[in-house]
């Protein structure tokens, strides 16, 4: 008779998937901390607990697959990283948050009726994976939304503000929308840094409040690094206690071995030094007394097409032009911004509610379809496609699909 066991190297996964053979007729040996969930013909059926069980297939024409759950916690990581721009400053941010939770299965049937049957190589990774794409899309609209309100990414990297976070984590439910059958029990560490997206990378902090060593102190490094870009010659020798000086007594510094000696000699008392001559830059020509710059030529109004200044009608006077600010002001506008992001004067832009689906001009300036997350402060947060990465974009810059 076939016995099947979970196998000691997959002891900590989540989900191990018994990979070979079953016959009709097996004595099965479950842990006291899972469960085993036997599938004939690729369905859901006995559900054996803890401890010796022979089992017999009722259709022995009919493959049979057995699945072995862990009921015991297992801990999920997770690393995220987002970018925007924080529409009240227009500063770009770049935000990563990386930690681990702790997850339990809670209903090993309908975790297993998910994928049963279907060709999974990697079954305990892919669940893993879910669970971690799930926080991290979560977070990552949590995060976005601090930042924007605070217009500032101190709202998130502030060690004071990692209680807050983590709270509003939990009350959201991060593993919603992960795999059916898994549930959150706590959050174990949680990092999260910034910067303004010029690095290829961003550096986490060497210590902070929300990084923890096993004993709850916080990790502080316990010397200065030393910059290994700098050579040995070009760093600065550790300098030596001040000596002891009688009261009044003004001793003077070392001089660093690096700076080379001045050779200069000290001036006598009431000796008076004579600083060499600088030569004197030529006063800027001015414009003779009397003179005024020429005034504005007529021109005809036949030929004007300066924007801002009507076309007088025959029949009626002409009006006085518009002052030169507006005018300029509408010169320089012309071609300055990509199309559909500045509305007509007068013009109301027409507000998507969340959930519609708009259309935004991609990176190779084709239009791609994106879900409309919220509306906050006249900028839209767009989800593009199905990738779970969101981008802010002005209420003017979409199109309703």
């Amino acid at each position: 008779m076939t016995v099947i066991a979970r196998d000691a190297v997959a002891s900590d996964h989540l989900v191990y998937a018994w990979p070979f053979p079953i016959g009709p007729e097996c004595e099965v040996t479950c842990g006291d901390d899972e469960q085993v969930v036997m599938c004939p013909a690729w369905m859901v059926g006995d559900r054996l607990g803890p401890g010796r069980h022979r089992w017999r297939t009722p259709n022995p024409m009919q493959p049979v697959g057995a699945f072995f759950v862990l009921t015991a916690p297992v801990d999920a990581a997770f690393d995220m990283t987002t970018g925007f721009v924080v529409p009240a400053t227009g500063q770009p941010v770049r935000l990563r948050a990386t930690g681990s939770l702790q997850v339990r299965c809670v209903d090993p049937g309908l975790l297993i009726a998910q994928f049963v049957g279907l060709p999974f190589d990697h079954v305990n990774d892919g669940i893993l994976r879910s669970v971690a794409r799930s926080i991290e899309r979560m977070l990552a609209r949590l995060l976005t939304r601090r930042v924007v309100m605070a217009a500032s990414p101190v709202a998130v990297t502030d060690p004071g503000m990692l209680p807050g976070i983590i709270e509003e984590l939990v009350a959201y439910n991060p593993t919603a929308g992960a795999v059916f059958g898994i549930e959150l029990i706590r959050m174990g560490t949680l990092v999260i840094a910034a910067d303004d997206g010029s690095s290829p990378y961003v550096m986490l902090p060497d210590w902070s409040g929300s990084h923890q060593v096993p004993n709850g102190e916080p990790q502080r490094p316990s010397q200065p690094e030393i910059s290994l870009v700098e050579t040995a010659r070009g760093q600065p020798r550790p300098e030596p206690p001040p000596q002891a000086s009688q009261s009044g007594e003004i001793l003077p510094k070392k001089r660093h071995a690096s700076v080379p000696p001045v050779d200069v000699t000290p001036p006598i008392s009431g000796e008076i030094l004579v600083r060499p001559k600088q030569p004197v830059p030529a006063p800027p020509k001015l414009p003779a007394v009397g003179t005024s710059p020429p005034g504005p030529v007529e021109r005809s109004t036949d030929d004007i097409t300066q924007p801002g200044v009507p076309t007088p009608v025959p029949s009626t006077p002409p009006r006085k032009p518009e002052p030169a600010e507006e005018a300029r002001g509408s010169i320089l506008g012309i071609g300055m911004s990509h199309i559909g992001s500045a509305a007509v004067a007068g013009e109301i832009p027409v507000k998507v509610p969340p959930g519609n689906r708009v259309l935004v001009p991609g990176p190779n300036g084709l239009m791609q379809s994106a879900t409309v997350r919220q509306l906050l402060q006249g900028y839209y947060e767009l989800e593009v496609g199905s990738t779970g990465e969101t981008i802010w974009v002005p209420i003017n810059g979409v199109v309703p699909e």
